[in-house]
């Protein structure tokens, strides 16, 4: 054999076929043939786009993939968003690709993600142009109008003919295979209090040697109607926002599986009304699977299953007898103070903090109670921050009450003696309150007069700003008193006259 090396390659032929031997004349004209198709390759492979969207076949058998494909040259993609949705056409999963070529010294390499798209029906299918993101750039797609067609059938049967042929190339028999995955409404509490928290979370499980035989199946819609089912008209909610819904890896009875949170919220009840769940129901695509794989046919056959929650119910109780029944906050608290100083002089002020932190519903937390008015000291108007997320199940944070109090007596004073704060603990299922543990101690002695120069002066003194600064004759008001009587008397006369005027 001959060996002949061309761009780094090497080439080899049976002794006699050299395409190169010959005379002269032809050996030149096969070797230009050569060098010319040798750099149009390379100019096509160098001024290859570095990012391309490729459709597959416009026509697609029911039984197989749809693809959208996207090549990037050089590195590979990491981030690719926007691939549309297409009507009749169920997204599957994407598959990655690599290819090398080479040109000379030059080593290219071309990355494919394919996306997959699983018919479920016949028909007319269309694809508007749209763009997708690639790790930042966007790349543009032009429409598309493709055809699913039936199955394709084993050559020289006729399309009414529903017995497989016999031999390798027969159209696969698909089984319906057991799944193990099922859709469950989580309520971990069965009984509750008003005001108490009802955690409530939809999950949908599949074990983990089942995920290729399911895809989620026009989810937004469907989750929107099992949300609307879910509420309750007696009852506060507080939902928990996902940006997206992420698989978690759990064990079932020593068996993996991956469940997906559809749904969370916590309520909290207002009446003692139970509360009522139906059943709710999600679609899935389940496919069925060919009896006897193969390469050369579709292993997979779209169908669709439903599955199903059980109705359940949370009994609703009203809270035991109290004055404050329905005012006070029902949850697990404790409080947290700050002061800014404990020690004042007179008519000085400081910064009192009361900080109700726990589970339940933080939005709703009442003010504290005033038990006490005092003259000693003299309590504002408190400023209120609060924080609140969800954390397992439960509604947890804080509320802060900021009051400023000023010292009018000198003294020692329990804030305990001024205000409180009750609530129900439904671990306890009893009353609770929470009291300030802090002494003000207000110092010095007794100013009336500067109490009274704290107080307002009222309107009379207001005006002394925009009153002129200058003194008033002794008979400024006697002369008044003329012009009013002259102005009286005028008035009397044309009364008169107009009496008369009418009689006449």
């Amino acid at each position: 054999m001959d060996a002949r090396c061309y761009g780094g390659s090497s080439y080899f032929w049976p002794a006699g076929k050299n395409p190169f031997s010959g005379s002269i004349p032809e050996m030149k004209i096969k070797t230009g043939l050569f060098l010319l198709l040798w750099i149009m390759c390379a100019t096509c492979w160098g001024q290859a786009p570095e990012l391309a969207v490729e459709y597959g076949p416009g026509t697609v058998p029911l039984d197989q993939y749809f693809t959208i494909s996207l090549k990037k040259t050089g590195a590979r993609p990491e981030k690719v968003e926007g691939f549309p949705e297409i009507e009749g056409l169920q997204k599957s999963t994407q598959r990655r690709s690599a290819a090398t070529y080479r040109t000379g010294n030059k080593t290219t390499v071309v990355h494919t993600l394919t996306q997959q798209y699983a018919p479920l029906r016949e028909g007319d299918f269309s694809i508007k142009p749209f763009t997708l993101q690639v790790d930042g750039k966007p790349v543009t797609a032009p429409a598309f109008k493709g055809k699913v067609e039936p199955m394709a059938l084993v050559p020289g049967k006729s399309p009414s003919d529903t017995v497989p042929a016999a031999g390798p190339m027969a159209a696969p028999e698909f089984a319906d295979v057991k799944d193990n995955a099922f859709l469950t409404l989580h309520l971990p509490k069965q009984r509750v209090f008003v005001g108490e928290s009802v955690p409530v979370s939809l999950w949908f499980y599949v074990a983990d040697t089942d995920l290729g035989l399911l895809d989620f199946y026009q989810f937004e819609p469907q989750l929107l109607a099992a949300i609307q089912l879910l509420k309750q008209r007696s009852a506060l909610e507080q939902t928990v926002a996902q940006q997206e819904i992420t698989p978690e890896k759990t064990q079932i009875g020593g068996k993996a599986f991956t469940r997906y949170k559809l749904y969370e919220a916590v309520l909290f009840p207002i009446t003692a009304q139970a509360l009522r769940f139906p059943v709710v129901q999600l679609q899935m695509i389940k496919y069925k699977i060919a009896k006897t794989p193969s390469l050369l046919n579709q292993n997979r056959l779209p169908d669709y299953k439903t599955y199903t929650t059980s109705a359940q119910r949370v009994e609703v109780r009203a809270l035991p007898p109290h004055p404050l029944r329905d005012q006070v906050a029902v949850g697990v608290f404790r409080l947290r103070e700050q002061l800014s100083r404990n020690t004042i002089s007179l008519n000085q002020n400081l910064v009192y903090q009361m900080q109700i932190e726990g589970e339940g519903n933080i939005k709703a937390l009442p003010l504290p109670q005033n038990v006490g008015v005092s003259s000693e000291v003299e309590v504002y108007t408190p400023e209120i921050r609060q924080q609140d997320r969800v954390a397992g199940g439960q509604v947890v944070g804080s509320k802060t009450f900021r009051y400023f109090i000023v010292g009018r007596q000198a003294g020692q004073y329990a804030l305990r003696d001024l205000f409180q704060w009750v609530y129900f603990n439904p671990s306890t299922a009893r009353y609770d309150t929470l009291r300030p543990s802090v002494v003000v101690r207000v110092r010095g002695q007794e100013d009336q007069n500067s109490f009274i120069r704290a107080q307002p002066l009222g309107d009379f003194y207001n005006i002394i700003e925009t009153e002129k600064n200058q003194p008033i004759p002794l008979d400024y008001f006697k002369g008044v008193r003329q012009y009013t009587n002259i102005a009286l008397a005028v008035m009397g006369l044309a009364s008169l006259f107009v009496f008369f005027i009418r009689r006449k």
